[in-house]
């Protein structure tokens, strides 16, 4: 993508600006048009495609249309989004890269063990008390991992890695196992040097982790139901999902289950099939499968629109931000005028993305081996989780997080609780703030259903450096950011914590892991997490929009129907949870957004 004169210009003085003061640090509307400027550069500069050629994406020859119904439906595994090139973001596609493919070589067998991930993990990112993020409640934890599971998944290979345990490792196996990632079958000499990966998940923003990434699992999925919606069991009070022979739900994707990804699967669920009350209303004579094509679309439309000016604005709540987000689905003129006067023109800066036209700003849209790196959020996830009766507020159990994950996600009803109550127990809990000496425990011991034992945080530093995620100060360079030059500077000049990492990594700033690094930077005021992190955001929050043609071009009454616009357009997560769990009113009678604390 080339940028015009004026993009150039707004990118030059900008840079100039950013030397003597930070973005975050600028007036409110000057900052606004700073972080434009960001995503101009990011556009222009890092988006890179994995495959040698366009024709991989495929073509009306090659990939044909076997249901003109796909103009105006989503196809399950993600095809026909593109018209022109159907397979861009389809599952089994490959993850692009927002850095140039020749600094992301895997490392070689003694660097990719360098400094040892293990002893990374019990010295740097081991939990040494809870530090909670007070600005958000605890549901924003299961939230993005709710649509982390909707945007990627990598395959395992068959082979696997060995982490050598440090001297007086407490870890309870002889040795540490960590399967590789499968490399996709390279194509050219490039792949061989600079290996891709497919992403085993529709690259879209399609619910896949509630419909699947198949039209064969969303056609399980809806089992027996009728009118178009998704199959649930009711059991006394509460709804809940079919489960397999291992006590974990029958969804679209259900990886790393807990109590929190229960809540949210089981929500959206019921909203579907709220969504498909509504239009059988308005469409008697519509059949089952025209019910869920269309309900799919609202509830995936919405899901995208909380997260992009509800979920997004409580973990970033910086003024220019709270403005930013809002922009991306509204437009600068705001919702409320937006409302009242509908699009103005097919932009997307004064009216917003939805309603806008596709663009993938010069490379085929993919989700990216960075944006993964980039949400690894595991520190979100506290250890325990104490639960309360919404009735009378007092507390009935505490649960450790080990005993609420996979087939034990449904412990708390074992007290008697209902989901209106574990909702309201999320909804007063801090999640963990993300920092360096904040990773949950439970997750840094924790046996998998298929019998893999894993401490998650080697495993985070390690994948990063076998996908070839360039470390920390090389990662900011590519995405224009400065490094940091010393170790107090990384830290902000905390000395302690700088000498910690600078022991772990011997005095090299350069060798510090990508991790290690954004964990540890100090934050812009009101940020949830840093401003490394963030810059990816910039470019592929607005992405996953705007190449999607259901929440750009296509977004509109004749795709979506009226009922279905307004619906997106006129719920909130709020909303949503008062309609499933009518007792969350009055806990939720005084919070404007449902992911700030309620306590």
């Amino acid at each position: 993508m080339k940028l015009s004169f004026t993009q150039r210009a707004l990118v030059s003085t900008f840079k100039g600006v950013n030397r003597v003061v930070a973005w975050h640090r600028l007036p409110k509307w000057i900052g606004i048009i700073n972080l434009l400027s960001f995503r101009y550069e990011l556009r222009a500069k890092n988006l890179h495609d994995t495959y040698p050629s366009p024709e991989h994406q495929g073509d009306q020859k090659t990939c044909p249309f076997h249901d003109t119904k796909f103009y105006a439906i989503r196809n399950s595994d993600g095809k026909f989004n593109d018209i022109a090139q159907p397979l861009m973001g389809c599952s089994g596609m490959r993850l692009a890269r927002n850095l140039p493919r020749d600094y992301t070589a895997p490392p070689d067998p003694a660097d990719l063990m360098t400094p040892n991930p293990r002893l990374i993990s019990e010295k740097l990112m081991k939990r040494t008390e809870f530090k909670p993020a007070t600005i958000v409640n605890l549901l924003a934890a299961p939230w993005i991992q709710f649509m982390v599971h909707d945007w990627f998944g990598h395959f395992d290979s068959t082979e696997n890695m060995e982490v050598p345990l440090p001297e007086g490792d407490d870890w309870s196996e002889p040795k540490m196992i960590i399967h590789k990632t499968l490399a996709d079958t390279p194509l050219n000499e490039i792949d061989r040097k600079f290996p891709a990966y497919k992403n085993k998940n529709t690259h879209w923003w399609d619910g896949s982790q509630i419909y699947g990434s198949s039209e064969a699992l969303t056609e399980v999925l809806r089992g027996k139901a009728t009118d178009g919606k998704l199959y649930v069991e009711e059991g006394s009070a509460d709804h809940y999902l079919p489960r397999d022979h291992r006590g974990i739900p029958i969804s679209g994707f259900v990886d790393n289950w807990w109590t929190g990804l229960e809540l949210l699967h089981t929500i959206f669920a019921l909203e579907h099939n709220a969504i498909c009350d509504e239009l059988r209303d308005h469409f008697p004579d519509w059949t089952s499968d025209q019910i869920f094509d269309t309900a799919r679309l609202v509830n995936c439309a919405l899901m995208a629109k909380i997260h992009t000016v509800e979920w997004t604005p409580a973990i970033l709540p910086h003024p220019a931000l709270q403005i930013a987000m809002n922009a991306n689905w509204w437009g600068l003129m705001g919702e409320k005028l937006h409302k009242v006067w509908g699009r103005i023109g097919k932009g997307e800066v004064m009216s917003g993305i939805p309603g806008s036209e596709v663009d993938h700003h010069g490379a085929p849209f993919a989700l990216t081996e960075e944006f993964v790196s980039v949400y690894r959020l595991h520190t979100l996830l506290p250890d325990t989780i104490s639960f309360y009766d919404i009735q009378t507020g007092k507390e009935k159990v505490n649960i450790g997080m080990k005993d609420l994950v996979f087939e034990r996600a449904r412990k708390p009803m074992e007290s008697g609780l209902s989901y209106s109550d574990l909702f309201y127990s999320f909804g007063i809990a801090y999640p963990g703030a993300i920092t360096i000496h904040n990773f949950p425990n439970f997750l840094r011991d924790i046996t998998t259903p298929d019998g893999k034992h894993l401490d998650m945080a080697t495993v985070d530093i390690l994948k990063d450096r076998e996908r070839g995620v360039p470390r920390y100060n090389t990662f900011r360079r590519l995405i224009h950011m400065k490094p940091a030059d010393t170790f107090e500077e990384l830290t902000g000049g905390n000395k302690e914590l700088a000498k910690e990492i600078s022991d772990i990594y011997e005095g090299d700033i350069e060798k510090v892991d990508l991790q290690i690094g954004m964990l540890s930077e100090p934050l812009p005021k009101g940020f949830g997490f840093s401003d490394t992190a963030f810059r990816i955001f910039i470019l592929m929050a607005s992405r996953r929009l705007k190449s999607d043609r259901f929440l750009s071009s296509d977004f509109k009454p004749e795709i979506y129907t009226k009922p279905g616009m307004d619906w997106v357009q006129n719920t909130t997560m709020k909303d949503i949870l008062i309609r499933h769990f009518p007792e969350l009113r009055s806990t939720l009678r005084s919070v404007k957004n449902a992911f700030h604390p309620l306590g």
